[in-house]
């Protein structure tokens, strides 16, 4: 189920080219190359290659490619898999404004994986995704609110407006 989720939201990014490009426009013009070279590597299977790839990219503060290192790190894809690290990088991904990535984040708490199970923080991060124009995350904030009480939905949208502000949003 986990991987058809990503799956789904990776394909969503793919099929969105003008959020991808909105997004892109906040990193220089050498991260969207370099990120496409690794989704070519990507898209052949090259793990190994692709995740060297897309982390080089994504210390370079490339969003995009910081998610998908996020990707490859949870689903063990060309490396063992390491869901800290993965957090860490849909985090940084996260503070670029990056939609897939609060959509994985609201994932990881929904599920417990890697943090504390949290329907107050999955909704905030299904919140954000949702804002940002993704595809799945009305439906699974919508599922997070039903474990909220109504003053844990105030404060939990109360989150999403200060994470938006702090980026300027």
């Amino acid at each position: 189920m986990k991987t058809l989720l990503l799956l789904a939201a990776f394909a969503a990014s793919l099929s969105a080219p003008v959020s991808v490009l909105a997004l892109d426009s906040l990193t220089p013009a050498p991260g969207k190359e370099a990120y496409d070279k690794a989704l070519q590597s990507y898209s052949c299977v090259d793990y190994e290659k692709a995740l060297r790839m897309f982390k080089a990219n994504a210390e370079a503060g490339h969003g995009l490619s910081q998610y998908m290192t996020g990707i490859m790190l949870e689903q063990g894809q060309g490396t063992e898999a390491d869901v800290s690290a993965a957090y860490n990088w849909y985090m940084r991904a996260a503070k670029q404004g990056l939609s897939d990535a609060y959509f994985a984040l609201g994932d990881m708490y929904s599920r417990g994986i890697s943090v504390g199970k949290d329907a107050l923080q999955a909704y905030v991060w299904f919140d954000l995704a949702d804002r940002g124009g993704h595809k799945l995350a009305r439906d699974m904030k919508q599922s997070q609110a039903a474990h909220l009480q109504p003053a844990q939905l105030e404060t939990a949208q109360a989150m999403s407006n200060e994470w938006l502000a702090k980026l300027g949003r």
